[in-house]
């Protein structure tokens, strides 16, 4: 739903109709109840990038740029309200005036300094154990050259830095804040930060509590307050929404669709850009020999799961990558192929003689997650490999070493270039490189050209190699993209992404009654 037009307002006052309440002010505007099965363990963004922290936290904090889900990924102005590239290695901030802080201070080129600086990129244990180090490893300095102007250095040329600041974990918070707090620990139980909504509370397995930033700079934000209820079981969300307990639902699965009354709520949402994979450990038994892990990936029939499980409202890729990529983007590379014969002569060709294949497997940490799984081990069997299914009760297990196995993960682009994806995962300081999961020097190579090429035709030819090898080694095995569905009162102003961030912020199309 677009912005409405003064054209359009003066039409609606003269055929009587009433605006939603939110347009009217501070007094109109509606506290709502989210209910979501799982929530963020840390409320700031440095700490972890999971589907939880991004739903959630992305409504109370800011970066210098942010991205507009709205518009194919576009990178726009933040608390930054312009930048400028000055060479290969530094771009130049400048920032907006008067931005306020949660707790009523303004923004300083100090703040910015301090957010994007060592202190908190390498978290409370002073490890480098943060989302940040990962997303921000090419910055070797930020500095202000003003009151209001900072410069950010990089330690190579890396033409995608103005897109990492916008993307998630480079959200500024108040220094003064957070040297007050005292701790890490009194940190996270009230963060400062300059998003639409402030962090009232976050308690485990009960809610996280938001409420309005009133002096938000991008304007009022539409709801008073926002409590994101914790409820894992999906027939407990879809009762609650049914009683009037929630205002909105998230993780509807297609098979609860008939279930929604249409008559006084909606169903909305669809196919998202988080790409669903298998990780593999090309280290393991069986597993190090690519031709077994071509022929995981062409026994599964990815056209069956998407029509059983998701009933046709998702879809698969052309490899790992999105268009949203801009002109690297290559919509000839082929989707993932399905050939149960191809997988059958490949084992036969690796004399692979029925030993196990250990998959560890999470209870719906994704949605549709152990039906998806045992559908896969039915595909398999048809082919002749035997995946045994060994339950895990959280990541921690999952990475446990020697895994030895395969197990589901999700690439996010969080930033509109290649590099926030199969890059951040498994180039360095990636979360899979530092598993050791699968060593590939030629991978390495095409990556680092790429991150600190500004070359168009040279980074899509790298692009398009970095594909190609990764549909012959097959170091994870593509699924389909990931689906994201919600239900909600039909009175409800709010209109999803295809994207995991749910935004409850005035720049949400739906929520722009007068912008």
């Amino acid at each position: 739903m677009l912005g409405l037009s003064r054209r359009y307002l003066l039409k609606t006052i003269a055929l009587g109709a009433v605006l939603p309440a939110q347009a009217f002010g501070q007094s109109a505007r509606p506290r709502i109840v989210v209910a979501v099965p799982t929530q963020p363990d840390y409320v700031d963004p440095v700490m972890l990038n999971n589907t939880p922290a991004l739903r959630m936290l992305s409504n109370a904090f800011d970066g210098l740029l942010r991205i507009d889900f709205n518009d194919n990924m576009a990178v726009k102005p933040a608390i930054a309200e312009s930048w400028r590239r000055l060479d290969s290695t530094t771009v130049e901030f400048t920032l907006r005036p008067g931005v306020k802080f949660h707790d009523g201070s303004t923004v300083t080129a100090g703040d910015i300094v301090f957010s994007l600086g060592q202190e908190r990129r390498f978290g409370p244990t002073g490890a480098g154990n943060t989302i940040a180090l990962q997303y921000q490893q090419t910055i070797a300095s930020v500095q202000p050259t003003g009151s209001s102007t900072v410069l950010v250095t990089t330690k190579i040329p890396d033409p995608a830095i103005d897109k990492k600041l916008a993307a998630w974990s480079a959200q500024i918070v108040s220094e003064a804040a957070f040297r007050k707090a005292g701790s890490w620990e009194n940190w996270f139980k009230g963060p400062v930060g300059t998003g639409p909504y402030r962090v009232i509370s976050n308690q485990k397995d009960i809610s996280l509590v938001l409420k309005s930033h009133d002096e938000y700079w991008g304007g009022l934000p539409p709801f008073a307050s926002i409590e994101f209820r914790i409820v894992p079981e999906v027939a407990s969300r879809v009762n609650g929404l049914l009683a009037g307990e929630y205002d909105l639902i998230s993780d509807l699965l297609p098979d609860q669709f008939e279930s929604i009354d249409t008559s006084r709520f909606d169903v909305v949402g669809g196919a998202i850009a988080n790409l669903r994979v298998l990780a593999i450990d090309t280290t393991a038994p069986w597993l190090s020999d690519r031709r077994i892990r071509q022929a995981l990936s062409f026994a599964i029939d990815r056209d069956l799961i998407i029509t059983q499980l998701w009933r046709g409202r998702i879809d698969v890729p052309h490899g790992a990558q999105y268009p949203m990529f801009g002109d690297v983007y290559d919509s000839s590379f082929p989707t993932p192929g399905y050939d149960p014969e191809k997988a059958r002569g490949l084992l036969r060709e690796a004399g692979y003689n029925g030993d196990p294949i250990v998959y560890r497997l999470l209870n719906n940490w994704y949605p549709n997650q152990v039906l998806t799984a045992q559908i896969l081990v039915q595909m398999w069997k048809a082919v002749g490999l035997n995946v045994a299914l060994h339950p895990m009760e959280n990541f921690s297990q999952v990475y446990a070493k020697p895994s030895h196995a395969i197990w589901d993960e999700s690439f996010l682009p969080s930033w509109p270039d290649p590099t926030s994806m199969v890059w951040r995962q498994h180039g360095p300081g990636g979360s899979q490189h530092a598993l050791k999961i699968w060593d590939s020097p030629q991978y390495q190579s095409v990556g680092a050209a790429f991150a600190k090429s500004s070359d168009n035709a040279e980074r899509k030819e790298l692009a398009r190699r970095a594909l190609e090898i990764f549909a012959e080694e097959v170091p994870f095995i593509i699924l389909h993209n990931n689906g994201a569905f919600y239900a909600k009162r039909r009175k409800l102003a709010w209109a999803p992404y295809s994207a995991l961030v749910m935004d409850f912020g005035p720049f949400n199309p739906a929520h722009q009654v007068t912008r």
